[in-house]
């Protein structure tokens, strides 16, 4: 059996590859329930795997669409194997990656937490989505493609999930809004009647 490498896939569009899903392959792990740090080294590997079995890749190296998807597959069986070799642990809340990329860098932190927190209620595809485009700055093009969906519904998936994380901002902040806002007019009648 021949175990030299073949020249299926060119060096430079691999290289494209890994510039295109690097960050999406770590939001879409991370969403299957790794830890970051895990999900980092999957897609790594993810990398590795694909770099020695670019010979089996059945497809046009420009075209991402297939790319993301076989990409997407590799990982899926590298997270298995992974599952299958160790008892799934459940992340502590305070390991979950902190989606402060969403937030403006001076917000002050009780609005990061009530982003945190909102950001914990979405459903596990509204964080994954929010996390690739967000936390690792890809386009909606190389989300789909990882997803092996359209980039028009990966557009509407990044609508709804925001959304979804607005209204659990605004429901988790309009109780504060509206004490402050009594204690204001408290004030203000305090001082128009003094």
């Amino acid at each position: 059996m021949d175990m030299s490498p073949t020249t299926a896939v060119p060096e430079a569009a691999f290289e494209r590859w890994i510039d295109a899903f690097r960050g999406p392959l770590v939001g879409l792990v991370a969403s299957w329930g790794s830890d970051w740090a895990s999900a980092e080294e999957l897609a790594v590997d993810t990398f590795a795997e694909a770099w020695m079995s670019r010979s089996r890749f059945q497809g046009d190296p420009a075209d991402l669409g297939a790319v993301g998807a076989w990409l997407r597959g590799i990982a899926f069986r590298l997270h298995q194997s992974a599952r299958r070799k160790l008892r799934p642990v459940s992340m502590a809340p305070e390991e979950l990656p902190e989606p402060i990329a969403l937030a403006a860098a001076d917000e002050d932190e009780e609005r990061r937490e009530v982003l945190a927190a909102a950001f914990k209620e979405l459903k596990p595809e509204h964080q994954s989505i929010l996390r690739m485009k967000y936390l690792e700055e890809t386009s909606a093009a190389e989300v789909a493609a990882l997803l092996g969906i359209t980039t028009r519904a990966a557009e509407s998936r990044l609508l709804q999930a925001r959304k979804a994380l607005r209204a659990r901002v605004s429901k988790a902040s309009a109780p504060k809004i509206a004490a402050s806002q009594i204690t204001e007019s408290e004030v203000t009648e305090k001082e128009v009647t003094s």
